[in-house]
């Protein structure tokens, strides 16, 4: 279960970063 949580982590952190950078781009 930690692992699974360790290797999800960063996939869903990087996809906030991105939908929060495209908006910032597009508005």
């Amino acid at each position: 279960m930690y692992l699974v949580w360790k290797s999800y982590l960063p996939a869903s952190l990087w996809y906030i970063i991105f939908f929060i950078g495209l908006k910032i781009i597009l508005l």
